[in-house]
């Protein structure tokens, strides 16, 4: 007759080891998928441009696109510019046209000189205005408002500016044109309208203003 050997029962508390560990395990696995679910749904909120690293931001039903960086102002003290665009830079097609921008610097005088004829009906057209200003001034530059219309400037008492009555100053020109883009010559940066793109081609040139100025400095 053949002996049969009895199987131990496994003690209670290896059982409850088990256990435990199963659950620590699972656990683990969860917050590994947690952690990287998190990180791609980030990722998808950020995209580099240029080199420059963007937010998706939502304010309402307006999605804007933010970068930052650090400047120095007058008084010596580091401060940091906040950059909000209404167009994605990946996408704003505009073209710019000659040398590198170098209209960024600190300190200088900047004329911001508008021909309003043909762009009075464009939807973003006082915020365009008002986007390329608060760019130069929070970038430390003294801004001066002018005409680009030598008759009009009389007529309002406003200041006739153009690129070349200005050559030793850095001058951004607004006005209606054929086509939109950004034709940057020396000092002079000229941005033509058609469409009332106005306010892609002043986001185009401050990117790339931005994308310029970070070239130089690295």
């Amino acid at each position: 007759m053949v002996k049969q050997t009895k199987t131990k029962p496994i003690p209670k508390e290896r059982k409850i080891e088990k256990e435990l560990l199963g659950i620590l395990i699972f656990l683990a696995v969860l917050v590994v998928v947690f952690i990287m679910a998190t990180t791609y749904f980030k990722s998808l909120n950020y995209f580099e441009y240029g080199g420059l690293t963007f937010s998706k931001k939502r304010v309402g039903d307006i999605q804007l696109f933010h970068h930052s960086y650090y400047i120095k102002n007058q008084a010596g003290k580091i401060i940091q510019y906040n950059l909000y665009l209404r167009n994605d830079p990946r996408y704003n097609n505009i073209s710019i046209e000659g040398i590198p921008s170098k209209l960024l610097s600190p300190g200088k005088v900047a004329y911001l000189s508008v021909n309003s004829e043909g762009l009075q009906e464009c939807k973003y057209g006082p915020l365009s205005v008002a986007t390329i200003s608060s760019f130069m001034s929070d970038n430390q530059m003294r801004v001066v408002a002018g005409n680009l219309d030598f008759w009009q400037a009389g007529a309002r008492r406003d200041k006739w500016v153009t690129c070349e009555n200005q050559p030793g100053n850095r001058v951004v020109e607004i006005l209606k044109g054929n086509e939109t883009k950004v034709t940057i010559g020396g000092n002079c940066y000229r941005i033509e309208v058609t469409d009332c793109q106005i306010l892609e081609a002043v986001e185009r040139l401050i990117v790339q203003s931005i994308v310029d100025a970070r070239k130089v400095s690295v």
